[in-house]
């Protein structure tokens, strides 16, 4: 027996029917709860430190699975690819120089995959509420963590300078290369309900879409700041493609001409502090010191590693270059490659292109979730491109944004199954 998703099996059977359908709505507020700390992600500089999401998470997947959530058929070709990803770094670890860091790179890994399917399997099971779930919670947690950075960025708070680094805002993030990405997702998600809103006092979304959107700009994020406008173009052109009346597009030109006017006032608000503007100024050059430094640059790191992967086409093991190279690739593609070789990059980029087609596609099919799916696809399209850039591939976010997308993606293709079978069904049979 199935209540939304769940597979009731015999550990449960003994459970009357109210019981039964409680237990799926008390996991999915524990899975709120899980989003809400992830606004928490700060551990020491080198570290594999779970955090409270972590911790949370581990609760929650045994404890949904336990009562047997499953997994939808789709999932089979994604995990495949991240089982090759897996292998391949298996493999070049077998050479690694440094053993112990082997494991708990791997253990890293496989927690982020699991994380990735099981909120995958739990979106598929309700996509319409889920989603919306997930992003509420999820919004509210990058609220928290764009007020601390924003806060802490203008001495509003005490111990302002915990939630800054180099004079950037991190919120409770390590690094501001994560926490700009991180409100990403979040302020598309806003941005698409104030554009369907239906009544005027859904406008107290704009204080915590500036709020986020303000964040994003203390970060000084090159590939934030990018990810961001890219994913809001792919947003509005999907949005626009996909709106099935003259008056939904007009609606959507019009919101997106507002929001750029807003932003443009927000960068301008900003900029009219000098200690911003400075930074700004210096941030925003496409190339920095550290990216062309003939002996210690980014791009030099980056040609050194695809050499390696000529050298040792197995991969030299997770965690290994950064120590090798002292440097590490800052191109997620690269980056899994010269640790797995070339079985875990081309799986990576085989992964990569299947989200991207499918759920270009997917986002083509009417329903209820078809504007958060649309979300999430565009954020995960600028992740995808700042990965050029950057390592993404430990980022708890991105798995959070790819299970969403899949779980939805899956729901929508199998709508759109039966939604062809049905003219056949009604027709009847054909007769010869």
């Amino acid at each position: 027996m199935s209540v939304e998703g769940w597979q009731i099996d015999a550990a449960t059977r003994h459970f009357d029917a109210p019981v039964r359908r409680l237990v799926p709505r008390l996991g999915e507020w524990l899975v709120v709860l899980v989003l809400l700390t992830s606004f928490y992600v700060r551990s020491e500089q080198g570290t594999d430190q779970p955090t409270p999401y972590d911790m949370l998470m581990v609760v929650a997947v045994g404890l949904f699975f336990l009562f047997g959530l499953r997994f939808p058929r789709g999932l089979g070709w994604p995990a495949a690819f991240w089982g090759l990803i897996v292998i391949g770094y298996g493999v070049g670890a077998m050479g690694a120089l440094y053993l112990d860091k082997v494991q708990p790179a791997m253990t890293v890994t496989i927690y982020l995959v699991g994380t990735f399917l099981f909120f995958a399997s739990f979106v598929y099971a309700d996509a319409e509420r889920r989603l919306g779930l997930l992003f509420w919670a999820y919004t509210a947690a990058a609220c928290v963590a764009a007020g601390l950075g924003v806060g802490g960025y203008f001495q509003l708070l005490p111990g302002s300078e915990m939630f800054l680094v180099f004079g950037r805002a991190t919120g409770t993030f390590n690094d501001p290369n994560v926490f700009g990405p991180f409100l990403v997702a979040p302020v598309l998600f806003l941005a698409m309900k104030l554009s369907t809103a239906q009544h005027l006092r859904s406008l107290w979304m704009l204080l915590p879409l500036g709020l986020l959107t303000t964040g994003v700009l203390l970060s000084f994020s090159r590939g934030a700041w990018g990810s961001l406008l890219l994913s809001a173009a792919v947003f509005v052109v999907l949005t626009l493609a996909t709106s099935r009346s003259s008056r939904q597009a007009f609606r959507l030109i019009g919101f997106a001409t507002l929001m750029a006017l807003l932003l443009t006032i927000v960068v301008g608000v900003a900029l009219s502090n000098p200690k911003v503007s400075e930074l700004f100024e210096e941030r925003a050059a496409l190339t920095q010191d550290y990216d062309i430094d003939p002996e210690h640059g980014r791009f030099e790191s980056q040609s050194r590693a695809f050499s390696m992967v000529l050298y040792k086409p197995w991969g030299v093991g997770p965690a290994q270059w950064a120590i090798i190279n002292n440097l590490d690739t800052h191109n997620v593609y690269l980056h899994v490659l010269v640790a797995g070789g070339f079985l875990s990059g081309l799986a990576f980029v085989a992964f990569v292109l299947t989200t991207i087609v499918r759920g270009w596609r997917a986002a083509s099919v009417p329903g209820p979730q078809q504007g958060m799916l649309i979300v999430a696809y565009a954020a995960l399209i600028g992740h995808f491109a700042e990965g050029v850039i950057i390592d993404i591939d430990n980022w708890r976010h991105l798995y959070l944004l790819l299970g969403m997308l899949w779980g939805a993606m899956l729901a929508a293709e199998g709508r759109k199954l039966v939604g062809a079978a049905m003219p056949a069904q009604l027709a009847g049979p054909a007769w010869h």
